[in-house]
Formats: structure tokens, sequence, C-alpha cells
């Protein structure tokens, strides 16, 4: 063979490493959804309390009413001073918006779990559990109406909601890198925002505010973030062709049993001791 022969083929060249985070297959190829369904539900939310509120008596305000009025089911105005006729329209959208927290902390950790920077991947775990948590605050929030209370299970699921849901976008908001300059500094800007909110409902100091607008204050950028974030990754997916063009796609055969969600988290977490830092040798006393 000559060397003629030995130009002609082509040469190997080593592939670069690719900058972004290596996604689980399991919601990649079966679930790319995930991002469109996330806004949906989050969407609806906002909607719901319009709708709701519409028909509330007496006139309902956003600025001293609080959102768990609108999921009242004691529609006796002589006993409860509230009416809200579509009590159960708001409280089956709280639970529903508390599964947009629930996918909403399966994309935050499929996206980033596999990162190459360790930071991401334990912000990526950190940020699942905190929104999943919150997540099930919400649907408490709905299962138990403010008038009921049991146990105190509706304040616990409000607190749930806003401090485990934001402390997630807090951690991310730090952590990761692969995220756009505009949405790590709005994750910031809010939970700071957040922050007062909270020290503020929990000192009952309202400032001539109003509770219903402190109170959306403290909620509402955690709603919005799941609408972006969704927005984000759907969007994101498209340009680095993960997915279909078509935005709804579900494959027809199950997933390997390496790609499962399960897998997937403990995975991540063996990632994470594998590339912590060894133990520092003490130094020796003079």
């Amino acid at each position: 063979m000559g060397s003629a022969d030995l130009a002609e083929q082509p040469i190997d060249l080593p592939k670069q490493e690719e900058a972004r985070p290596v996604r689980i297959r399991f919601f990649t190829n079966r679930y790319d959804w995930l991002g469109p369904f996330t806004v949906l539900l989050s969407s609806w939310y906002f909607a719901a309390q319009v709708l709701v509120a519409w028909v509330f008596r007496p006139q309902y305000s956003f600025i001293s009413n609080a959102i768990s009025d609108l999921g009242n089911t004691a529609c006796h105005p002589s006993s409860s001073g509230i009416c809200s006729p579509l009590w159960v329209v708001m409280d089956i959208s709280i639970a529903i918006f508390g599964l947009a927290m629930f996918f909403g902390s399966m994309l935050i950790f499929t996206e980033f779990s596999f990162s190459k920077n360790r930071r991401e991947r334990a912000a990526a775990i950190a940020g699942f559990w905190c929104m999943a948590l919150g997540g099930l605050g919400a649907v408490l929030v709905g299962i138990v109406p403010e008038n009921f209370n049991w146990l105190h299970l509706h304040t616990a699921g409000t607190a749930a909601v806003i401090a485990f849901g934001q402390l997630a976008i807090l951690i991310l908001g730090l952590v990761l890198r692969e995220i756009p300059d505009w949405l790590r500094e709005f994750m910031l800007a809010t939970s700071l925002l957040v922050l007062l909110a909270g020290i503020s409902i929990a000192g009952k100091h309202q400032f001539g505010i109003g509770g219903g607008a402190l109170e959306r204050l403290a909620q509402y950028p955690e709603s919005v973030w799941l609408i972006l974030f969704g927005f984000y990754i759907s969007r994101n997916h498209y340009r680095e062709k993960v997915i279909e063009p078509r935005l709804f796609k579900f494959a027809g055969k199950r997933p390997a049993q390496d790609a499962k969600f399960r897998w997937a988290l403990r995975e991540s977490r063996k990632s994470l001791r594998r590339t912590a830092l060894p133990p520092q040798p003490k130094l020796a006393e003079n």
C-alpha cells in the first residue's frame, strides 16, 4: 500500500468531550413532554385563581385575601365571612401545581445529575429532593383546605411549598453553570425576595402591603420559575436535537433496566461518593 493510498484513507480524530451533561435516556427517549407538561400545569395554577376569584363572595382581593381562601370549603358567609363556590376547582388546581413541582424536580435531576461537575451533581440531587418535598406540600394544601387544617397540615404544607421550593431554586442558582445567565439571575433575585416575604409573614408584619400580596410575593416566584425552566428545557432539547421536532413523543419500547430513574438516582449518588475529595492528612504537632 503506497503513501497515496494512506493519504486517501480518512483519519479518525478523537472526539471532543461534550459540554452538555449526559441526560438519562429513560426521560429523553420516552418522556420529552415533561418540560411542556410542567409549563402547562404551572400556568393553569394562575388561570384557576382568576377563574375561582371571579365568582368569589364577597369580591375577592388579590392584595388582602390569601390564596387558600379560594379553596375554602365553608361557603357560609354567616360563619366564615367568605364563600368560594368553585373551591373544588381551586383545591384540585393547587394539588395539580404540586404535580408540576414534582415533574419539575425530575427535570432538574435528569438535566444535571450526570454533569461532569461534582457540585452540579450534588445540586441536582439536593434540588430534586427539595422541589419534590415542596410538591408534596402543595398536594397537602389541596387535600386539606384552610378551614379544616387538621393537625395543622394545611399550614405545614404551605410552609413546605414556599421553603423547600425556593430552597431548591436558590441551591440551583448558586451552583449550576449550564443554565443561561438570565435564568440564574432570576433565581437568585427571587430567592432574596421570597426570603424577605417569608420573614415578614413569619413575623406577622405586612408593612401595609396586605396579607394576600405578601403571600404571593413568597409563592409566585417559584411558580414563574417552573414555567421558565420548563420552557428553557424544551427549547434547549430541541436546539441540541435531544428530542424530535414534534412536541410530544411516546416511544413504543420500554426503557432498558439501566436507564430507569431509580437506577439513575442511585448511580448519581455513587458518583458523588467516588469523586469526593480524600480526607486530608493531619499535620503532625510540634
